[in-house]
């Protein structure tokens, strides 16, 4: 994967897109925490494909980075956003691999073939129908293929967000669906009303984690500590909290669930 080159042309959400690349992927001095976080992340995700070749669906895949590395180990990626000149971003940075970028929205567009995994990281946050966007994404599984969703953790002792429950008639929000950032979160996940959504959606061997607590993350001032620490160590005592689900609800910033389509069961 290459380092992206700055371009002045870019519009301001590039150029966001870009800040963010810098301080997550390729230069650890912009900001400690914020690069032992995301790298945290990758191995999380990379994880769901160890093992034979997979054909992989990256839906709201911004920058690429996770579909670029899927498909430099291996993997036929099929990288997927709203935004074509996220995708234009993205394959600046592409070296190896067979990665597709394709412009569509998953609620209306067709996408060919079906696929063993998909990831919709971070992007259900942004909707107000969950159930729509896991039945889509359900409809591009194999049988026993699996889907992998992330969203913030509304049971995260720092979250002042309403949960998904809390905001009444969702339709009150459709004018806010879709924000490119961070800045565009108006409500917030429980493990339990995501969960729902995948059971009604007719998912099976759902199961849901929290991840990413202060530690890695660097809230509550414990940035200070990725100047000291290894991140190796920082990532150690991440996974020794995440052994305590009861501790690890409150303290991860970051909520997983995950789930397995299964024809026989229809």
């Amino acid at each position: 994967m290459k380092r992206p080159v700055f371009d002045p042309s870019w519009s301001d959400e590039v150029k966001a897109l870009y800040a963010h690349d810098m301080r997550e992927m390729w230069d650890r001095s912009i900001a400690r925490h914020v690069w032992n976080q995301y790298h945290n992340q990758i191995a999380l995700y990379t994880h769901f494909a160890k093992g034979e070749k997979l054909r992989i669906l990256d839906v709201g895949c911004a920058q690429g980075t996770l579909a670029l590395l899927l498909a430099e180990r291996g993997h036929d990626v099929v990288a997927v956003d709203l935004r074509e000149d996220f995708l234009t971003y993205a394959k600046t940075r592409y070296e190896r691999g067979q990665i597709d970028f394709i412009r569509a929205d998953v609620l209306n567009d067709e996408i060919d073939g079906t696929f063993d995994l998909v990831f919709a990281n971070q992007i259900v946050e942004h909707l107000v129908y969950p159930g729509r966007l896991i039945c889509a994404l359900k409809r591009r599984l194999r049988d026993g293929g699996r889907l992998v969703m992330t969203t913030p953790n509304a049971d995260y002792f720092r979250s002042r967000l309403p949960t998904f429950s809390e905001l009444g008639n969702v339709a009150d929000f459709e004018h806010l669906q879709n924000s490119a950032d961070g800045d565009g979160h108006f409500y917030a996940y429980t493990a339990e009303e995501l969960v729902k959504e995948f059971a009604a959606s007719g998912f099976q061997d759902v199961s849901h984690q929290f991840f990413e607590t202060p530690l890695i993350s660097g809230h509550v001032k414990l940035r200070y500590l990725h100047h000291w620490l290894p991140s190796s160590l920082l990532s150690g005592g991440e996974r020794m909290i995440e052994r305590f689900p009861s501790v690890c609800r409150k303290l991860g910033h970051q909520l997983l669930v995950t789930a397995v389509h299964r024809e026989s069961v229809q």
